[in-house]
């Protein structure tokens, strides 16, 4: 395993004096803050950094093999660059001839479709440069993951005939051009599979479609979609499948520019859709009250939460840019957290939005302090690492997969902060934290290790920085399920009470509704195959044959379980009630239908002897949902995977 490079990274960036954040920490000097770091409170596991290509390699993958070599390099390699392993393309609409106005970028937003006309054929020529950075990065980065999306359709497929916008900034997909769109972005990633050997994960039909200002002759391309999401996610989906594409390539929705409206269109979505969407993406412009709301919503419905695209649009007051956006990386990971964090482009013209300054004409580029920034973060916390609870808004903990806690510690105020880690859930801890930080003007260095004494490590973020401290040898953390608490009401007259034995009168109706009252897993089961995924469930005119024990099982953000058992009996004579039989089934597990743990499975199963017709769940060895495919699984190791009422423990090499 390749060690992480804690040697000097970056050489010292000259910038423009700066005063300090008037949002950041502005604790006296040497203010004592303790931090409890938790690893028995698991979150995501997280996915890896990344950057959208468009519109910077529509430019830069016209430079020299060479060049280009370099400045990938800067963005991908895990110990000298960012470690960036995350790739958005984009798949172009092409707009129509004699429209000149896609001039953002440098001229980059001008990016090529691969149909220009509806009669014509497809041009697999087209968007040579972009497809270029795609497919060296393809080659460069260890189990890269690439997705695909899209700012408009063809200008064909468009009721303006303009890939900008509408007139006033309404939809602009004609109303009976779904099925061909879906047709589009499906036929691009099947070529690219086939011819190009990329991969997409997913593939994203909207860009910040409810936000109504693609219009146009706009300066990018854009397509209005507040309505109708849900018809074509379910198009999209049907066309990957009719071509053999999904589930290995799936849908990701909806990109919106506002984390609220993301959870507005989200909710929206019915069934169907849902079946063929792998994530949810967002972008954390705005809306960032509703980042815990999103990720309640998406994982009550098994689904990974992206943040795919920010940046400073809203930004406000003096807090120098760097370190402005560390805040929103933190937000995103602690509130929302988010399995992928991915920047708008690496190369913005406009020096806020970019971590490295471009010159197309000299085929050069240069870091500035975003860039030192970001590898503070990127470098350390890889792929596969689970993000774990530290209780501090401006710290982040993580698990690596070699066994190694990550710390890190953002201070945008005026005034050094001391921080005491309380390192005492761990059961086993390294004795030193190995150190770097960053500072501004911009630059990486390496500091003095830090002992780790007593598990507790004492540390002094100076004003304006961001200290990464890593510690080998972490082990520990027994999964903590949520406290349930029991709540049950007989008839709509009557209030609520915490017991779990339930008498009733035949004809009455009942609701059921433990805490917690939001957030996690709910699945529930009962007599006569009862199941439900909603938290409080409701039943009416109720007999003798709904009596019985009634379970429900909670999965937290952790992916740990909790559970209450609610013994209901209905008085019907002609129908009494009987004790079931409780033996355990030959799998060696009770609850078959709704349990997901370690008991009964004291083997493993090779993953070639699963039925290859029968879908699946995949969860990881603390519970937490993973896919319904083996195939999305890039890191080695032992995973639950449920088949039916079956579950076994697979390993994957």
């Amino acid at each position: 395993m390749k060690k992480r490079n804690f040697g000097v990274s970056g050489a010292v960036l000259a910038m423009a004096a700066f005063v300090a954040g008037l949002a950041g920490i502005v604790s006296p000097a040497h203010a004592q803050t303790k931090v409890v770091v938790d690893p028995g409170k698991k979150y995501q596991v997280f996915e890896g950094w990344g950057t959208s290509l468009c519109w910077w390699a529509v430019k830069a993958g016209a430079w020299s093999e060479a060049n280009r070599s370099k400045l990938l390099g800067a963005i991908a390699d895990p110990d000298t660059g960012l470690g960036y392993t995350i790739f958005r393309y984009n798949i172009g609409g092409g707009d129509q001839p004699g429209h000149n106005h896609l001039t953002k970028g440098d001229g980059g937003a001008n990016v090529p479709g691969y149909k220009p006309t509806e009669k014509g054929s497809y041009d697999w020529t087209a968007d040579p440069y972009q497809r270029t950075i795609a497919i060296e990065l393809s080659k460069r980065v260890k189990d890269p993951i690439f997705e695909a999306f899209s700012n408009s359709p063809p200008w064909w497929m468009t009721k303006s005939g303009c890939v900008s916008g509408s007139s006033d900034g309404s939809d602009n997909l004609k109303e009976d051009y779904f099925d061909d769109f879906a047709d589009y972005l499906s036929e691009v990633a099947l070529h690219f599979k086939k011819e190009w050997g990329i991969t997409f994960r997913t593939v994203e039909p909207f860009n910040e479609p409810s936000a109504g200002w693609w219009k146009s002759n706009g300066g990018q391309e854009g397509c209005g979609f507040k309505n109708n999401q849900t018809k074509m996610i379910v198009e999209l989906g049907k066309a990957l499948q009719k071509k053999g594409l999904f589930p290995e390539t799936s849908v990701s929705a909806a990109d919106e520019t506002n984390i609220g409206d993301a959870l507005n269109q989200f909710n929206k979505y019915s069934g169907e859709a849902l079946s063929y969407m792998f994530q949810v993406n967002t972008h954390s412009y705005s809306g960032g009250d509703n980042r815990a709301k999103l990720f309640n919503a998406a994982f009550a419905k098994d689904k990974k939460v992206w943040q795919s695209e920010t940046g400073p649009l809203h930004k406000s007051g003096d807090e120098n840019i760097a370190l402005w956006m560390a805040g929103v990386i933190l937000a995103d990971l602690r509130d929302m957290k988010a399995s992928a964090w991915v920047d708008w482009q690496i190369g913005d013209p406009a020096e806020n939005w970019r971590s490295l300054a471009l010159n197309h004409s000299k085929q050069t580029f240069s870091p500035n302090a975003r860039y030192y920034m970001h590898a503070a973060f990127s470098r350390y916390i890889r792929p596969g690492s689970r993000i774990i609870d530290s209780d501090n808004g401006n710290t982040l903990a993580a698990l690596t997969p070699e066994g190694a806690l990550v710390l890190i510690v953002r201070n945008s105020g005026s005034s050094d902060v001391k921080y005491e880690f309380d390192l005492g859930e761990f059961v086993k801890i390294g004795t030193s934290a190995k150190v770097v930080r960053f500072e501004l003007p911009g630059s990486l260095t390496k500091q003095s290790d830090i002992v780790v004494s007593g598990k507790a490590l004492s540390m002094t973020a100076k004003s304006n920085t961001i200290t990464t401290m890593v510690i080998d040898g972490a082990e520990g953390g027994a999964c903590k399920p949520d406290s349930i608490i029991p709540y049950s009401k007989i008839n709509n007259n009557e209030g609520w009470s915490t017991a779990t034995e339930i008498s009733l009168s035949k004809g009455d109706s009942l609701s059921i509704g433990p805490h917690p009252w939001e957030g996690g897993r709910w699945l529930w089961s009962g007599p006569n195959s009862f199941t439900s995924t909603n938290r409080e469930i409701h039943l009416g005119k109720m007999d003798g044959t709904m009596s019985g024990y009634y379970k429900a099982v909670h999965t937290n953000a952790s992916g740990c379980e909790g559970s209450v058992t609610f013994k209901v009996v209905v008085d019907d004579p002609a129908h009494p009630f009987v004790e079931p039989d409780t033996s355990v089934n030959d799998t060696g597990v009770t609850d078959t239908s709704v349990a997901i743990g370690l008991r009964g499975l004291a083997g493993e199963l090779d993953a070639s002897k699963l039925n290859a017709n029968e879908p699946v769940q995949v969860f990881d060895m603390q519970g937490r949902f993973l896919g319904t495919s083996l195939k999305r699984i890039r890191l080695p190791g032992v995973y639950i995977v449920r088949q039916g009422v079956q579950i076994h423990r697979v390993r994957i090499q």
